[in-house]
C-alpha cells in the first residue's frame, strides 16, 4: 500500500511471460571481463598499441578476430592471416593464464531457478566453445539447452546471427524469449533479432546500455524483476 492505495506491480518482465531466457556469459554469468581486457591490452601492447578498458568492454561479445582486425586497421598495422591466427591464440593463452573463473553472486542460483520453472535456457557468447566450457562449472553449463559460441557463427555480435541461431536451436520465436546482456554490441544483436533485452550494469555504466529495454543494477535486481520479491513466478 502507498498513501492508502495498492501499489501497482509491474509484471512486464515476469518470467511467466517468456518460454526461454538467453544469457550472455562474460560480464553476466562470469566476472571475467577484467581478464579479457588485460589479455587484449598485452596483445595490443606487443604491436605498440594502447587500448583503454572502456574500448574493450564496449566491444564485448564481438568475435575476437573482428576486434583484432578493427583495432589494427585503425592504427594502420597490416598483418597476415597467419599472424592474425597466432595473435588470437596468444590472446586466448594469456586469458587462460590469468583467468580465475568466478561466477557473479547469484548467477548459478538464478539460472537454476529459471530451469526449475521449465524454461529453456541458452548461453550466447562471443568467446569460443572451449573457453566457455573451461570457464563455467560443468554442472552449471549442463543447465543450458543450447550453447552458441563465437566459433560457431559466421558473424558475431552486434550482428543478430548469434541470437537468431539460439532461437532456432531452442525452437522458440523472438516474442517468447528474453535476453540478458551487459554490453552495447550484445544489446544490438538481441534487438536486431527481434528480442526483448534486459541489461545489467556489471561491466559498463547505464549510459552505455541505453539500447536495452530495461536496465538493472545486478543479478539480484534481475531476479526480483523476473520472479517478484517473493521469489515465485507470478
Amino acid at each position: 500500500m502507498e498513501n492508502g492505495r495498492p501499489v501497482e506491480v509491474d509484471r512486464t518482465w515476469r518470467l511467466a511471460r517468456f518460454q526461454a531466457v538467453l544469457f550472455d556469459m562474460d560480464g553476466v554469468i562470469t566476472d571475467s571481463m577484467p581478464y579479457h581486457y588485460e589479455a587484449w591490452r598485452r596483445v595490443f601492447e606487443s604491436y605498440g598499441i594502447s587500448v583503454s578498458r572502456e574500448e574493450i568492454l564496449k566491444r564485448e561479445g564481438e568475435q575476437g578476430r573482428v576486434t583484432l582486425e578493427t583495432v589494427l586497421s585503425a592504427e594502420g598495422v597490416p598483418v597476415s592471416e597467419d599472424r592474425i591466427r597466432k595473435t588470437l591464440e596468444e590472446k586466448e593463452a594469456i586469458f587462460r593464464s590469468l583467468a580465475k573463473p568466478t561466477l557473479f553472486p547469484g548467477a548459478e542460483a538464478l539460472v537454476r531457478a529459471i530451469r526449475e520453472q521449465s524454461r529453456k535456457l541458452a548461453l550466447v557468447t562471443g568467446t569460443s566453445g572451449g573457453e566457455a566450457r573451461t570457464n563455467l562449472p560443468a554442472e552449471l553449463l549442463a543447465c543450458f539447452d543450447v550453447l552458441v559460441s563465437g566459433d560457431v557463427v559466421t558473424q558475431g555480435k552486434p550482428h543478430p546471427e548469434p541470437y537468431q541461431m539460439a532461437l532456432r536451436l531452442l525452437g522458440e520465436s523472438p516474442d517468447q524469449a528474453l535476453v540478458i546482456e551487459n554490453a552495447p554490441y550484445g544489446i544490438r544483436s538481441a534487438q536486431e533479432a527481434g528480442l526483448k533485452c534486459i541489461a545489467v550494469t556489471t561491466s559498463l555504466p547505464a549510459e552505455y546500455l541505453k539500447g536495452a529495454d530495461r536496465i538493472v543494477r545486478d543479478l539480484e535486481e534481475l531476479r526480483n524483476l523476473l520472479f517478484g520479491t517473493s521469489g515465485s513466478v507470478e
